[in-house]
């Protein structure tokens, strides 16, 4: 399917479509309310209203961290690349990267290490949130990642990495 067809399927389920690097990420935009306070109300929890997180996500999003996933992306393409060298050293072949993304929410950052990073051979993503994760799957579908390199989960962080 052709990407024009995609944003125009995207838009007509209430999706807005962000693209940051080489991934496109569905997103529910959501208008937070303040109350007479500043704080924010979202089921029962407030919080502080800011510039950022007014209007944001029924996922958690956060634009501020484009730049921490750009530099993360190039930090792990170095490691890959000395891996590669220490490994052409020790005459042992290279298979490519396991990652853990563990609190993954929209899965932008797991689309685009898969998306620009080649040498991953298996990426988990995982979420607390049911819907966090619902929302990934469709992300990773949307960016036509292979399945092949990935798995979600819905488990505590804590836990999954025990």
């Amino acid at each position: 399917m052709k990407v024009a067809d995609k944003l125009k399927q995207a838009a007509e389920k209430g999706f807005k479509v962000l693209k940051e690097g080489q991934a496109n990420i569905l997103y529910i935009e959501q208008k937070l309310e303040k109350d007479d306070k500043g704080f924010l109300k979202q089921s029962g929890k407030k919080k502080m209203a800011n510039e950022v997180n007014e209007i944001r996500g029924a996922v958690f999003y956060n634009p501020v961290q484009e730049f921490n996933r750009d530099f993360s992306i190039s930090v792990i393409r170095e490691f890959i690349k000395l891996r590669k060298e220490e490994h052409v050293t020790k005459k042992k072949q290279f298979d490519g990267v396991k990652l853990l993304e563990a609190l993954a929410a929209t899965g932008l950052r797991s689309v685009r290490y898969i998306k620009e990073i080649p040498d991953v051979k298996m990426l988990v993503a995982n979420d607390l949130d049911p819907k966090a994760v619902e929302l990934m799957e469709q992300n990773f579908a949307f960016n036509d990642c292979d399945p092949a390199k990935f798995k979600t989960f819905t488990h505590d962080a804590v836990h999954l990495m025990n």
